[in-house]
């Protein structure tokens, strides 16, 4: 991967200030999941370097530490075989019939119970029924012949279905004053309510609201054991399942059943009505007791048999998890050595509990892969031997299925994404976000840099230290050697700096102090600290350990605990001010239909490498800052001139091995940098290298922006001046960017751009996509360009 690192030099007045931008490839390799060398813990109470050596040496810290071994495989696939044995035992068949039973027993029980809730003093169904139709009457009921009589009418009548559509309807009988449904055709049939009805219509608003909701409950309730006129089995409403068909069975699509012609409509009606699932003789009659009706009674009774499914899915799922659980803890145990209760504090909870990790979901998935295998395999004997297909139906557990499908899906995207993790270099898209969502209208001189580089390992130093999970500390050190390691090499490429370049929590505040002093501008340190709150520790790195770093977090705050406490300019109520600002300013630019930014969004400004109005002064730089250093061009005038220092910036000409122009191009223009100094005597904002931040997107670089200069540069330094410089820079980059939307407009490629380092892994980008994201992009610049015109105006 390559990582970017952004440095101002104002040493010298007589050489204008500019910003160079320097890469290098990370070919820094972790063995065994550890950085090269030893790795220890910072020293902290009870925790010590010999402890952390200890521990080190009896943990192994590998790729495949926590993937599923033998052991785990054999209980998997024990737990499943039990199960799946439990599963025939037990379950035995779906039984439509031992569903509608059941669900019929439970119907009864609620309707008695709501009839006794509503006033009614008896025991019996009947009573409940009759008792609770005539506290609620029901409009609709006036329609009953016109949607086919008592047999019919529950099914074709919509308001008298028991779901979310019922209730629609039935609300919008209140209001209209007309029943909608089918007809025996099946064709949407619409009439009015008759006199007879009438009456109950709400009289008004809340009226209508209350019977079309409140009374049709309770008349479902009424209906759902039978009709007061029909309790023998009972005509019952269709449950959501029958209601949802019924309804879309309307539409144009489903043609009219015909005499003899077994049509979706028709088939609707036969599986509520109970002869679509009854048995014949063998004229092909129907026999009268085998009648099965799909009513919401059937419906409920699903529930019932899927729970029987349920319980051996649920045994094996708890063997399986607390298998785990049991085997995880000791192992901890074990390892951490821990001899005490009180110590089982050092166990972290992701370690040990039994979800979230590679080898649960493995474990998971060969276990309902087991039991799924016993169950289907049983089925399809007894089918074959009855040799009636319905029998392998009727037998498979289908939890247990969907359970296996779930586990293959979660345990495959998994895999995928730990894979992606592990990954050492990123795709083009995030390579384009990451390089592009950076705005460059801010700049950090290199002492600054340090101090800001040196705040961020200090944020993570004081998080290890008070970690209480020794893995999940070690793991944090590993990151912060990978982080610290990119951040040093980046700026030894420039400055040859030793390993002293991060500062120690004193030397840091000393820096800060004798900087402040040095400067007489404190905006600066309103920046780092801004920079520094929006640092995400424990980010992806790209160096091939990522997936070891997954799911750490930060378990303390040192900006509140510590930073505001040892320096007097910011201080914690002004850094949550920020806080909350960048949250809000955030929103705003994303607006109401704001979606995440990630892999495509940011500001995507294509011309940003090379280098934006920095890139066309190049020219005009280039023979001062030859001459500054030394490039012998003094002899040279004009275009030759030009030509030679940005060669000799370069590196040297192309065929002498160096970049030659378009390199010393790529170092003065960098990613272009539109604003130089702020506030006088060198004082510098900033936008630091993506692996300090983690690449923010469009939105979080523009809200950063705003609040810096709001609440910086306007309200505490006054300093008008650099933000009119900053809205000018991003009016800039919309005008690039518009030019270049156009160009890929009309070329239907992206333009070449020869002086990107990073072109290539950007090729797989389509046109397309570029547009999309680049209009997304001008659409967060537009509104952060008319925020500071507000600004400005204001001030």
């Amino acid at each position: 991967m390559v990582n970017q690192l952004t440095i101002a030099s104002v040493d010298n007045d007589t050489v204008p200030p500019v910003r160079c931008d320097i890469q290098f490839e990370n070919k820094r390799k972790l063995v065994g999941g550890f950085a090269a060398g030893s790795v220890r813990l910072i020293e902290n109470g009870s925790r010590s370097y010999a402890d952390a050596e200890n521990l080190l040496d009896n943990i192994k810290w590998e790729a495949r530490v926590d993937e599923a071994d033998k052991i785990d495989y054999i209980v998997a696939v024990s737990s499943g075989v039990i199960s799946g044995l439990i599963d025939l035992i037990y379950v035995g068949e779906f039984s439509l019939g031992r569903a509608g039973t059941w669900g019929k027993e439970q119907i009864e029980k609620v309707v008695v119970r709501v009839a006794g809730i509503e006033g009614y003093e008896g025991n019996d169904l009947l009573g409940a029924i009759k008792y609770t139709e005539g506290v609620h009457p029901f409009a609709p009921d006036g329609n009953t012949n016109d949607f086919g009589g008592g047999l019919q009418h529950h099914l074709r009548d919509f308001a008298h279905h028991f779901s979310i559509s019922g209730l629609f309807f039935s609300i919008l009988t209140q209001f209209t004053g007309v029943s909608v449904g089918t007809d025996k055709d099946g064709k949407l049939l619409i009439v009015p309510i008759p006199e007879s009805h009438k009456a109950y219509l709400g009289k008004n608003f809340a009226e209508k609201i209350a019977y079309g909701t409140i009374g049709w409950f309770f008349h479902m309730v009424s209906d759902m054991a039978g009709s007061s006129g029909s309790l023998s089995g009972g005509t019952g409403v269709p449950g959501p399942l029958v209601s949802f068909m019924k309804e879309i069975s309307v539409l144009p699509f489903f043609k009219n059943a015909t005499e003899g012609d077994m049509g979706f409509r028709r088939w609707v009606s036969k599986l509520f009505n109970g002869t679509l699932l009854a048995e014949h003789d063998e004229s092909g009659r129907i026999i009268k007791d085998t009648v099965r009706k799909f009513d919401l009674r059937t419906e409920i009774g699903l529930f019932g048999e899927l729970g029987r499914q349920t319980l051996p899915v649920l045994i094996n799922q708890c063997v399986v998890r607390s298998f785990y659980f049991c085997r995880r803890l000791v192992r901890e145990i074990d390892q951490l050595q821990i001899d005490s209760i009180s110590a089982l504090g050092c166990v972290a909870p992701e370690d040990i509990l039994p979800w979230g990790t590679p080898s649960m979901r493995r474990m998971i998935t060969v276990s309902s892969g087991v039991f799924a295998w016993v169950d289907l395999s049983d089925a399809l004997v007894r089918s074959m031997k009855s040799r009636d297909v319905s029998t392998f139906f009727r037998r498979v557990n289908y939890v247990g299925v969907a359970t296996f499908v779930i586990a293959c899906v979660v345990d495959i995207r998994s895999t995928l994404e730990r894979e992606a993790l592990n990954e050492s270099v990123e795709n083009p898209e995030d390579v384009l976000e990451r390089r592009l969502s950076k705005l460059d209208c801010l700049t950090l001189d290199f002492p600054k840099a340090r101090i800001l580089h040196s705040l961020m390992r200090q944020c993570v130093v004081y998080d290890i230290e008070r970690e209480r999970r020794s893995k999940r500390a070690l793991k944090k050190k590993m990151w912060l050697d990978e982080w610290s390691a990119g951040i040093a090499q980046t700026v030894g490429v420039v400055w040859a700096a030793d390993n002293g370049y991060f500062l120690e929590r004193d030397a840091l505040f000393r820096a800060m102090s004798d900087e402040l002093i040095a400067t007489e501008d404190d905006s600066w340190a309103w920046l780092v600290a801004m920079e520094a709150m929006k640092f995400a520790p424990y980010g992806q790195l790209y160096g091939g350990n990522d997936a070891t770093y997954k799911g750490l977090k930060p378990c303390s705050d040192y900006l509140a605990d510590v930073f505001c406490a040892r320096q007097a300019v910011v201080d914690n109520a002004g850094l949550n001010s920020l806080r909350r600002d960048l949250a809000s300013e955030k929103s705003s630019l994303e607006g109401k239909v704001a979606k995440r930014v990630v892999g495509a969004a940011g500001v995507v400004i294509v011309t940003a490498a090379t280098g934006g109005l920095a890139f066309y002064f190049a020219p005009a730089i280039a023979p001062a800052l030859a001459a500054a250093l030394g490039g012998g061009t003094a002899a040279l005038h004009g275009a030759a001139l030009t030509s030679a220092s940005l060669a000799f910036l370069g590196g040297g000409a192309l065929a002498a091995g160096g970049a030659g122009m378009a390199g010393g191009t790529m170092l003065i223009a960098g990613g272009g940098a539109l604003l130089g100094a702020v506030g006088g005597a060198g004082v510098s904002a900033t936008t630091t290298m993506a692996l300090a931040t983690n690449g923010s997107c469009v939105p979080d670089e523009c809200a950063k922006l705003l609040v810096f200069c709001k609440e910086v540069l306007l309200k505490r330094c006054g300093n008008r001046k650099a933000v009119e410089e900053i809205h000018v820079a991003i009016n800039e980059r919309i005008l690039e960017l518009e030019t270049e939307m156009e160009a890929i407009r009309q070329s239907g490629s992206c333009l070449e751009d020869t002086e990107d380092s990073d072109r290539d892994d950007e090729d797989d980008i389509s046109p397309k996509k570029m547009l999309i994201i680049m209009k997304r992009s001008v659409g967060v610049l537009r509104k952060t360009q008319a925020k500071l015109v507000k600004l400005i105006c204001n001030e």
